[in-house]
């Protein structure tokens, strides 16, 4: 599979655990939304979409993997503007190759960022860079004798970009790593790891308000198997951990999306007793908070959140076999009815605005029953 103990249980527990889809259109106001299943090429053998990014209607990348040819190997999909082509992306590993995140600054400046299988059967960081032409291979650090695997990217500028993940060593006790890009080179830079035994501490996602103010957001588990909520943040000069809410039972943030620097948003998931139930965040330029969720049957998690405006924010994930997308107005969160892929169950893993437009982009997977198949859908406001 795509991770490894105790990061497997903590970021794949909103991917693969919670599929499905959901169908009508949902009124906003006096015009009609709506989520619609998109398109994809035909791919053979099974297929995930883990990252999206868009630079404008007719400008977009989805990444993830496909197995084929005997190996896991990147997927990098374009939109043109009418429709998703695959375009070839390098392999390093002839066994494992995995992209989790895509972010960049223009259409000539993406990264998309994961990890592969070396030699020594060790995962190692793995990162992509577009440069309008061509997707290659760029060196990037590891933590020297562990497993190293990149989960988060975001770009600033064509010099300046953040990948942030985590390096486990055995028993699968994990530390927070974090990488930035000074338009040269990828190094690695000092951040804090508040759970050292058991599961330890890892980073799933990193947004920035600015050069300036970045967040990255995960969990850590203090020695007693249950995992906490874990943000840390970058001054400009250093990282350091910030004090979030977190559940009795356990809790993690998957996913953190900055406004601006008094409007960052983080989501996950939350347990609940014998339930998982989605878990959303605010920080107002002072602490963290947590936000009212609805409360959905069964077990549901947020995977990632989009600030598309002032007091209008999207959350995306999965809901027991069923896609999940919810909108915050400044008020309160409301589930939106996502389109149906058809097969037996799907999820959202990414959701991006489209911009210049009043629409987003979200991908993931479904499955049919025999394999899990690529999933993009589109939603748009007034359509």
């Amino acid at each position: 599979m795509r991770c490894v103990g105790a990061l497997m249980a903590s970021v794949l527990a909103t991917m693969t655990v919670l599929v499905g889809g959901a169908a009508p259109s949902v009124a906003q106001g006096s015009v009609t939304a709506r989520w619609e299943v998109v398109p994809l090429p035909a791919l053979t053998g099974p297929t995930d979409l883990t990252g999206v990014v868009a630079f404008g209607a007719s400008d977009a990348w989805a990444v993830g993997y496909v197995s084929e040819q005997g190996s896991v190997r990147t997927l990098t999909l374009h939109w043109d503007g009418s429709q998703w082509t695959r375009i070839p992306s390098p392999n390093r590993s002839r066994t494992q190759n995995w992209l989790f995140a895509v972010s960049g600054s223009s259409s000539s400046d993406a990264w998309a960022a994961g990890y592969d299988v070396g030699p020594d059967g060790k995962h190692r960081t793995f990162l992509l860079h577009w440069n309008g032409v061509r997707w290659r291979v760029v060196p990037s650090p590891n933590v020297t004798s562990l497993d190293t695997m990149l989960m988060g990217v975001t770009v600033l500028t064509p010099k300046n970009a953040w990948a942030v993940g985590s390096a486990t060593a055995w028993p699968l006790t994990g530390q927070t790593v974090v990488q930035h890009w000074d338009g040269i080179r990828w190094s690695i830079v000092a951040s804090p790891n508040p759970g050292t035994t058991g599961l330890g501490s890892y980073l799933l996602d990193v947004a920035a308000a600015s050069a300036g103010d970045v967040w990255a957001v995960g969990d850590y588990d203090s020695g007693d198997s249950v995992m906490r909520t874990l943000t840390e943040h970058w001054d400009g000069t250093a990282w350091t951990a910030v004090s979030s809410p977190t559940a009795r039972d356990g809790a993690v943030l998957t996913s953190v999306a900055a406004a601006g620097s008094e409007d960052v948003w983080a989501v996950g998931w939350q347990q609940r007793r014998t339930q998982v139930q989605p878990l959303a965040q605010q920080w107002n330029g002072v602490a963290w908070s947590n936000v009212a969720t609805p409360r959905f049957n069964g077990d549901a998690a947020f995977a990632d959140v989009v600030a598309a405006g002032p007091n209008d924010v999207w959350a995306v994930g999965g809901q027991s076999n069923r896609t999940l997308a919810a909108h915050w107005d400044g008020k309160s969160w409301t589930a939106s009815p996502t389109a149906d892929p058809g097969g037996i169950g799907a999820s959202f893993t990414d959701v991006t605005t489209i911009p210049g437009t009043p629409c987003l982009w979200a991908v993931g997977q479904f499955t049919d029953g025999e394999r899990g198949q690529a999933l993009v859908e589109r939603y748009c406001a007034g359509r």
